[in-house]
Formats: structure tokens, sequence, C-alpha cells
């Protein structure tokens, strides 16, 4: 009697995890997940640092330097469209670097032994900014050695500037990250979890015998978590100014709209969450996939992109915290306008709408099949 008991427990939990497909694939996919995530991700290697050389000197000495770097993987000569200046390659985030070699930069190599080069480097992404100047001076090491046969000492000298986070303080690379990853995923959860909630609770059966319509509805849940979502966003960000002392160089009122469009994407991918699962731990399970894991690995939060596998780099053009980093770090640490940001601003406004769009649809499927 014992042992059929204890078997029909055994019977009955086995019938309880089968009986919710879609958390089982979930907890099956969050951890592959991962592994490819960590596995392809987890690199601090970066490759293919876009540069613009200037060379003032014009001599051999000054493009057999430029060949140096131009041979080098770890960067990418960029060319300075016409009219185009060192400052607008930097806010718009064409060059991650600048090199400037001087006029007298062979005369000084040939009457001293040494010479130098001025280096501007964006500092709005500390970790790319050191890696950076690592990789700037591998290729000089490399240029003294074949200059004299030694790298030690160097021939040329390194006097790198940074734009934009002149101390390289980790804060101001993080906290607009940190930003763009808890808005998304507070504003996923809230949707998610409580339309789902309501669905468990059955509370949600008496929206059918209301005269409202899907679009009503969808409109109807996201305002208030849109106010609310908002204030948590911009709570943040006040922490972050007040406790690590980020700057905000730009427009804070155009820093407040893309905000609220930040945050009317993860709802909107929130509701769209909760149209596509029927309980709350596979609505919060999703949502966490949907929202952390992407915007860790795959927005430039912590990974530089350009050193994925094409594949990840493929599908980063989906993640919305990829755009919104652009946008946060280049108001508040480029004072970026919205000319700058058209694109990624244009690219909040297509998930946004495309979100509302595929959850209007579904809950109208949804009302019209339970009329039906």
């Amino acid at each position: 009697m014992k042992a059929s008991g204890f078997t029909g427990i055994i019977i009955n939990e086995f019938h309880h995890i089968f009986r919710d497909p879609q958390t089982l694939a979930i907890l099956f996919l969050l951890p592959l997940a991962q592994i490819v995530l960590f596995g392809y991700a987890l690199s601090t290697d970066i490759k293919s640092v876009p540069i613009e050389i200037t060379d003032h000197d014009n001599s051999a000495e000054s493009r057999a330097l430029i060949r140096q770097f131009t041979g080098s993987t770890f960067f990418k000569l960029v060319e300075s469209p016409a009219g185009s200046t060192l400052r607008s390659l930097f806010q718009k985030g064409s060059v991650t670097a600048a090199i400037i070699i001087p006029q007298n930069f062979s005369r000084m190599l040939a009457r001293t032994g040494q010479s130098h080069i001025a280096v501007i480097i964006d500092g709005s992404d500390a970790i790319r900014a050191e890696t950076s100047t690592q990789y700037i001076t591998t290729v000089l090491q490399k240029y003294s050695a074949a200059v004299r046969g030694t790298t030690v000492p160097f021939p040329v000298m390194l006097r790198p500037v940074y734009r934009y986070n002149s101390g390289l303080s980790s804060p101001y690379f993080f906290v607009p990250g940190l930003t763009a990853l808890i808005i998304i995923m507070i504003s996923a959860l809230l949707t998610s979890l409580t339309i789902t909630g309501e669905k468990e609770n059955g509370t949600f059966e008496l929206i059918k015998l209301s005269p409202v319509g899907a679009a009503d509805v969808i409109l109807g849940k996201v305002l208030p978590y849109l106010c609310l979502s908002f204030i948590i966003g911009v709570f943040i960000i006040v922490c972050g100014r007040i406790l690590f002392t980020v700057p905000i160089y730009g427009s804070i009122i155009l820093l407040g709209s893309f905000l609220i469009l930040y945050c009317l994407t993860g709802l909107s991918f929130g509701i769209l969450i909760s149209t596509l699962v029927q309980s709350r731990l596979s609505a919060m399970m999703l949502s966490l996939i949907g929202t952390m894991l992407p915007t860790i690995f795959l927005s430039g939060f912590i990974f530089q992109i350009n050193s994925m596998p094409v594949p990840l780099r493929i599908l980063s053009w989906i993640v919305p915290a990829k755009y919104f980093l652009i946008i946060i770090r280049g108001i508040m640490l480029k004072g970026n306008t919205l000319y700058e940001l058209r694109f990624p601003a244009g690219m909040l406004c297509l998930f946004s709408l495309s979100f509302l769009g595929l959850a209007v649809t579904r809950f109208r499927l949804y009302l019209e099949n339970d009329a039906g």
C-alpha cells in the first residue's frame, strides 16, 4: 500500500511536469541560450577597432607606421567623409580612436631617436578604451622592432587622450548599461506577469464581457505601467548621477523622451509574451530569457559585438537594448542630439510598433475565438 502510494506520487509529479509543455520547453531553452551566449560572447577581445589616422608628416617613417596599423587585425582604418570633423566622427560612433602623426614626426625621430604621436580614444566605453590603448601600444612595439630591432625603449611615444570619460571611470560605462538592463527587464515583467496572472485567476475573462476592443485592452494595460516604468527609469538615472557622478551632457528632455519610448518597447514585449503563455511562471522565465540575456550579451553592454561570430552579430540587430545603449550613452556622455541618434530612435519605434501590433492582433484573435 505504501509502495503503491509512493508510486502514485511519482506518477502524479511526472504528470504535473509534462502537463505544462511551455514551461518545460523554457527550462531547456534557458540553459541552451546561456551556454551559447557564454561560449561565444564571453570574450574581452576586440577586433576591427575603427580608427582614423591623420598624417601631418607624410614621410616614409609615418607611412611605415600607418602600415603597421592597417596590417593589424585589431584595427579597421576609417576614411573621413568630405567635410566631416573628428568631433562628428566620435559623436556618431564612426571611430573609436583617432591617431594624429605630427608634422615633425620623422625629423624628431632622426634627430633624437624618439618621437611621439597623439591618440584620441572614445572613453564612453571604458573597457574598449583600455583595450584599444593596449592594442595601439602593441602596434608601436612592432614598429619599434622594425625601426631599431628592439622594443625597448620606444622610439615612438604614446600620448593618449580619452574623450567623454577622461579618467576611464567604470560607472560612466556601467550605469547606462544597467539602466538599459533594469528598465527593459522590469517593463516586460510588469505587463507579462500582470496579464498572465489575470488569466490564471480568471479575472481576465471579465474583459470578454465588456464592449472594449483588443486595442483598448492593450493601451489600457500599457499606459499605467508606462508611467510606473518611466518613474523607475528616472530613479535609476538620478541614483547614478548622485551616487557615481555620471554626467548628463545632452538634453534631459530628449533623454526623457527616449526613456519613455524604451519603456514602451519593454512593456509591449511583455504584453506580447502574455499572449503566448498561460502561466506566470512561463511568463517570468520567457521575459527573463528575452530581456536579461540578450541585453547582457548582445547589446554591447559588456561584450563587444564586433568580436562575436557573424550569427550573433546578426542576432544583435533585434535586441532593443543595443539601440537604447547607443542613445543613453550618447546623450549622457557625448551630448548627442536627435539628428545623431535618428537611426537607433527609429529602431526603437519599430520595435514598439511591431510588439504592440502583434499583441493587438493576438488579443483580437483570442477574443474572437472565445466569442465564437
